[in-house]
């Protein structure tokens, strides 16, 4: 069995352990609205954590892309507020903030060369400056939010009101639909091949002839793509938004995308993983929550379980890495003896 679905199906696995737990302790964990409910939640990180799968994949990391959402917010909120653009207007504009960001992150680590986490970590700040410089003002000057009331906006939080899959969330839908196609994007075209190429090994993709200008460029771009949805389907969930919204965000993304068996190193992970980990971690907070513990102990207890799984990931990566020099070696030495 190969590295790569031997770890998809131990997370899996403790995606079905945590289910059984919660749902067997919790008479309120299987009901259709919870199902639902947790469903909704997972899909806004989850939309966030595809962008990043593609990023991690390639050895980097983005530190961005919740602050990056939060600014797409702001700049749909700021333009219905202040004028009287219409969403056939204000969407584009958002949408080429988004790509905006996205290139810029692209162009200082694949032009710059600044190191990914540097890079985002320093984007991220900007994008939260933005947020405030486009925030909604009061008379006074100061800071307010005021509620969305366009219809549109208020679709992107809404659900299925009817049939088999009454009070299923748009935004979940969206989030499988957008999982299908990056997943295809990575596993069946060109630019899915050199983004694990790149991860796998940097130098040896340049010499192969693969652009790592291009390639991390591309897994930028495509994230800045994945805060734009992430934004509409937020906006449409809190009908408001404030400056430092949606902050916060990126970390429990890449927490999911490891978790779903994505490596730090790069070269290993897939969005069918990415969409493991998001689970995990949604029902893993929700049936914390359940038991009716305290905030903190909630953090305190979902913190914990995550470290853990990163403290295993980091074993496992060791031990297969392991494992495969060992069996190269012993090839070697069968084909010495024959």
């Amino acid at each position: 069995m190969r590295q790569e679905t031997l770890r998809r199906f131990i997370s899996f696995g403790l995606l079905v352990l945590l289910l059984l737990v919660f749902g067997l302790t919790s008479s309120k964990f299987f009901t259709p609205a919870n199902i639902y409910n947790m469903l909704r939640e997972c899909s806004l990180v989850g939309i966030l954590a595809i962008g990043v799968t593609l990023i991690i994949i390639t050895g980097g990391n983005d530190l961005s892309c919740g602050a990056l959402m939060g600014l797409n917010c702001i700049v749909i909120a700021h333009f219905l507020h202040y004028t009287e653009l219409g969403l056939g207007v204000i969407l584009p504009i958002a949408l080429a903030t988004a790509i905006l960001g996205g290139a810029f992150n692209g162009f200082c680590v694949s032009i710059l060369r600044i190191p990914d986490f540097i890079a985002t970590l320093s984007t991220k700040f900007v994008f939260v400056g933005l947020m405030y410089v486009f925030a909604i003002h009061d008379r006074y000057g100061g800071l307010t939010t005021e509620s969305i009331k366009d219809p549109v906006i208020k679709w992107f939080g809404g659900k299925i009101g009817s049939g088999p899959l009454d009070g299923l969330y748009y935004c979940t839908i969206a989030f499988f639909a957008l999982a299908a196609v990056v997943q295809f994007i990575l596993k069946r075209t060109r630019l899915g091949t050199n983004l694990y190429a790149i991860g796998a090994n940097r130098n040896s993709a340049e010499i192969s002839g693969i652009s790592f200008v291009r390639t991390k460029f591309a897994a930028f771009l495509i994230s800045g793509l994945c805060t734009f949805v992430a934004a509409l389907f937020f906006i449409g969930k809190t009908r408001t938004a404030e400056a430092g919204g949606g902050v916060g965000y990126e970390f429990r993304a890449i927490s999911a995308t490891v978790i779903g068996g994505c490596a730090f190193s790069g070269g290993r992970g897939d969005i069918v993983g990415t969409v493991i980990g998001v689970l995990f971690m949604r029902v893993l907070e929700n049936g914390i929550l359940k038991f009716g513990f305290p905030t903190e102990t909630q953090q305190l207890l979902t913190g914990v379980v995550i470290v853990l799984m990163l403290i295993f990931d980091a074993f496992y990566n060791e031990f297969m890495t392991e494992r495969s020099r060992r069996r190269g070696a012993m090839a070697r030495e069968m084909a010495v003896i024959k």
